[in-house]
């Protein structure tokens, strides 16, 4: 390994210290009437700049809830003068109480998002949190969805699978009340509790930084969580984005690794 290749490797350990520790700020707060009783929902950012004012105007449209707290986590420097402007001009009339914005100095992937999870759990105690992706449509009914399902200890997730012990693909979809294997974090909502162990963030290889979802499943389930299905529907928007497309090999490598056969 090069000496540069080191000392990128030293920075980015550094930062991910720091944010463990909770030393970010939002570089961007609106805030409409919050009260402090609002459902908290994280999403990431990284190549979809279009989405985010789609996203808060499909939150803001959100009915059922008590309120939206917006955190955001941009891991795409070259966007964040826009996400910025977009936040800056959003003007919330519905169920968005307040929205926030993060970024960092280089690509986390969405694992990012639960640094703002960590911090509201050591902030406020743990509770409920919804995670959604910037290339979902939701109904409007989501949010209060989720939380008429949520349960202590539970993870109800919308992208919900069955899974072959053999083959991370070889999967079908679950069924609401049926067993589940694995879950996706876009479209979720769980126990921020979760986060407050600090293996959550140190123990992820940085090889597989990018595959929350496989890491996220396993942890939950190594912890005691019950997964299941959240009856809900989701529709998926710019596919072509998704960065998972170029990870398929290591994300079967990875599962190898979590759930190794005899």
């Amino acid at each position: 390994m090069s000496f540069s290749s080191r000392a990128r490797g030293l920075a980015k350990s550094l930062i991910r210290r720091r944010l463990l520790a909770g030393r970010f700020r939002p570089t961007d707060t609106r805030v409409w009437g919050e009260t402090g009783g609002e459902l908290p929902v994280l999403m990431c950012l990284w190549n979809r700049p279009e989405r985010l004012v789609e996203m808060l105007r499909q939150l803001d449209a959100q009915v059922g809830t008590p309120g939206i707290a917006v955190y955001l986590w941009n891991n795409a420097r070259v966007e964040h003068d826009f996400y910025r402007e977009v936040v800056r001009s959003f003007e919330a009339t519905g169920a968005v109480r307040s929205v926030r914005l993060v970024k960092t100095p280089y690509n986390l992937g969405s694992i990012a998002r639960f640094y703002w999870a960590r911090m509201l759990a050591t902030k406020n105690g743990p509770g409920p949190i919804v995670v959604v992706d910037d290339d979902e449509d939701l109904q409007d009914t989501f949010a209060a969805t989720a939380l008429e399902y949520h349960r202590p200890h539970t993870v109800h997730a919308w992208w919900a699978f069955t899974v072959s012990p053999d083959d991370y693909f070889d999967r079908a979809p679950a069924v609401v009340g049926g067993p589940v294997d694995h879950v996706g974090p876009g479209g979720m909502i769980c126990d921020s509790g979760m986060f407050l162990e600090d293996a959550f963030f140190t123990d992820l290889p940085q090889r597989y930084w990018l595959l929350d979802d496989l890491w996220f499943t396993w942890f939950a389930k190594s912890r005691g969580y019950t997964l299941q299905k959240l009856p809900v529907e989701i529709e998926f928007v710019l596919a072509d984005t998704n960065q998972h497309w170029s990870l398929g090999d290591l994300k079967r490598e990875f599962y190898r690794e979590l759930y190794p056969r005899a």
